[in-house]
């Protein structure tokens, strides 16, 4: 006899559930598809004891007549495609047509709707993939979907879910996704008769996120647009030098589709790199619209990752757009809220123009009708600018506090600046691009500097001896473990040469990193300027503070120092005012 058996139907249905219902935040997520792909715009979730008792979902869109509803629950039924070209032009969230059966499979499912210009709706009622009753029903448009005692056949598939707040949480996740993805649609979630989102209908996307996240993350927001040819990318991103602790504040959507993607994960991670602290993330919200036939998104049963036709093209582009954000010398880092006059105006409509060129041939445009964006504003004046910068470095209104901070006082506000770091970004800056262009400015030492290594000190010299070559470093063996230092890059002060290499190659043997791959040379660079910048607690001449100031404005990050650490912040005197409760 063979060992090949051919699966009961109801087995292999569970089977197949499995593969789309993994927790009722899946149900949930497949049904506020449905609710979307037809057309609603406003949906309501009412959910009990984190959905194992109930998951509801109500919307007002074109809703089935009779025999649709009656198919609609069959595997494999969908209205979205009908042959296998449709696959590559997918234009909406769901098309598999395996959602409703797979979930009628394990719980007790009912479904009533009404279809656009019926007078009558029809309800259908199914336990464990059995059809138990189908039947007229009084109703206005829409279609109401009840999943009740999810799991109920299925007693393993319990035991493996999380604590009820665990399993709320991925809940609420997925409805946040989509109704960022959809700020048209109005969007309702009550869980226990405790609601817990409720967002009316409104086409910007700033607000959304207002409504949805705290306060913190939406303040340190800023937008971000590129167009070019058939692909847009807009959506806001944090400022240089915030983040948070974990990726729980990155929403990436292709085609209005919430994915998790490496591709544009990677991207991220290197946009940032050196405007965000080690182990920090960026809050990012990314809408990708790309040619339904440059993206497969056939490739996941739960429909969370995607394939670009030209990933390594589309990596580069939002690893440019997110760089070129974050170097746009009008966005200064604040302290609390922004003013009435300041970013905060700029963005509240959800949009924000950049004329700057982008680089070959791209530049930043305008957001579409109609996608979550509002229409343009007005650039206003930021709290400082390029002339503010040089006016004010040649003023003796700046004061140097606690020999670490420059703090320059107008009729605008307070600007603070952390010394360190600004004089950390401006070394790295003038290396690295003396250095991209293959001529590092070197000082020739009178007397040459003499270094006293260690055995593990002079390992790291030998192997890394071409990179501080490369930086401006003439370093030549002088016997064992004794080296001679005969320049330095110009851009640094020559004092203390010896002390500056021997803290540089101790973390270089510390963090063991590797020089050749370019992000961590970019930290090896990092590490050069840190360790050759003015110290804090280190008094500066007017002279020499005003040099700092002007030269920061120069860089192309001038708010942060290479390893993501904010350079400056200002407050405004409205916001001084507020904290004193003086308004």
């Amino acid at each position: 006899m063979g060992k090949i058996k051919i699966l009961a139907q109801n087995l292999a249905d569970k089977i197949a559930a499995g593969e789309v219902v993994e927790r009722p935040a899946s149900v949930v997520k497949e049904l506020l598809e449905n609710a979307l792909d037809a057309g609603s715009t406003g949906i309501e979730i009412i959910v009990e004891n984190a959905g194992c008792t109930l998951i509801k979902i109500i919307d007002d869109g074109q809703g089935m007549d009779a025999e649709d509803l009656q198919k609609a629950v069959l595997r494999h039924a969908t209205s979205k495609i009908s042959e296998e070209k449709d696959l590559f032009g997918i234009k909406t969230l769901g098309f598999r047509g395996e959602a409703l059966a797979s979930i009628a499979a394990v719980s007790f499912l009912t479904i009533n709707s009404c279809a656009v210009n019926e007078n009558t709706g029809w309800q259908i009622s199914i336990e464990g993939g059995a059809v138990k009753k189908f039947s007229q029903t009084a109703r206005t448009q829409g279609t109401t979907v009840e999943v009740r005692n999810l799991f109920f056949n299925t007693p393993a598939r319990l035991k493996f879910l999380k604590s009820d707040a665990t399993e709320m949480i991925n809940i609420v996740r997925q409805v946040s996704e989509l109704a960022l993805a959809y700020p048209g649609v109005s969007f309702k979630l009550v869980h226990n008769r405790e609601e817990l989102i409720n967002c009316d209908r409104t086409g910007n996307l700033l607000e959304r996120i207002r409504v949805l996240l705290p306060e913190k993350v939406t303040e340190q927001l800023i937008p971000a647009e590129f167009s070019a040819a058939a692909l847009k990318i807009r959506g806001f991103i944090s400022k240089a030098g915030s983040g948070s602790q974990n990726r729980k504040n990155q929403y990436i959507f292709v085609n209005n589709r919430p994915v998790t993607d490496k591709t544009v994960t990677h991207a991220l991670i290197q946009g940032y790199h050196g405007f965000i602290m080690e182990k920090q993330f960026p809050c990012v919200f990314i809408f990708i619209n790309i040619p339904l036939d440059m993206v497969d998104v056939n490739v996941h049963p739960n429909k969370r990752e995607v394939r670009f036709r030209q990933a390594a093209a589309l990596h580069d582009i939002i690893v440019k757009v997110v760089r070129d954000v974050l170097t746009d010398k009008n966005i200064l880092p604040r302290l609390g809220k922004e003013s009435d006059n300041g970013p905060e105006q700029l963005t509240q409509d959800g949009i924000y123009k950049n004329n700057k060129p982008f680089g070959g041939g791209y530049t930043f445009m305008s957001a579409p009708q109609n996608s979550g964006y509002a229409a343009e504003k007005t650039a206003q004046p930021l709290f400082w600018g390029k002339d503010d910068f040089s006016a004010k470095a040649q003023s003796p209104a700046f004061q140097q506090a606690n020999n670490t901070y420059i703090i320059i006082p107008d009729e605008k506000g307070v600007l603070f600046i952390d010394q360190h770091a600004a004089h950390e970004r401006i070394i790295f800056d003038e290396i690295k691009k003396q250095f991209d262009r293959k001529k590092v400015e070197k000082q020739k030492l009178l007397l040459p500097v003499t270094l006293h290594l260690d055995r593990e000190q002079s390992l790291v010299l030998e192997e890394y001896k071409d990179f501080f070559q490369a930086a401006g470093f003439e370093v030549e063996n002088f016997g064992e473990n004794t080296y001679i230092v005969n320049t330095y890059p110009s851009v640094l002060d020559k004092a203390d040469i010896s002390e500056q290499l021997e803290k540089i190659i101790s973390q270089i043997a510390e963090l063991e990193i590797n020089p050749k791959d370019q992000a961590q040379f970019s930290w090896f660079l990092a590490s050069v300027a840190c360790h050759c910048a003015v110290r804090a607690n280190e008094k500066l001449s007017q002279e020499k503070a005003a040099a700092l100031i002007s030269r920061l404005w120069q860089t192309d990050a001038p708010y942060t120092c290479p390893h993501g650490r904010p350079t400056m912040i200002n407050i405004t005197w409205p916001e001084l005012e507020k904290r004193f409760k003086r308004k």
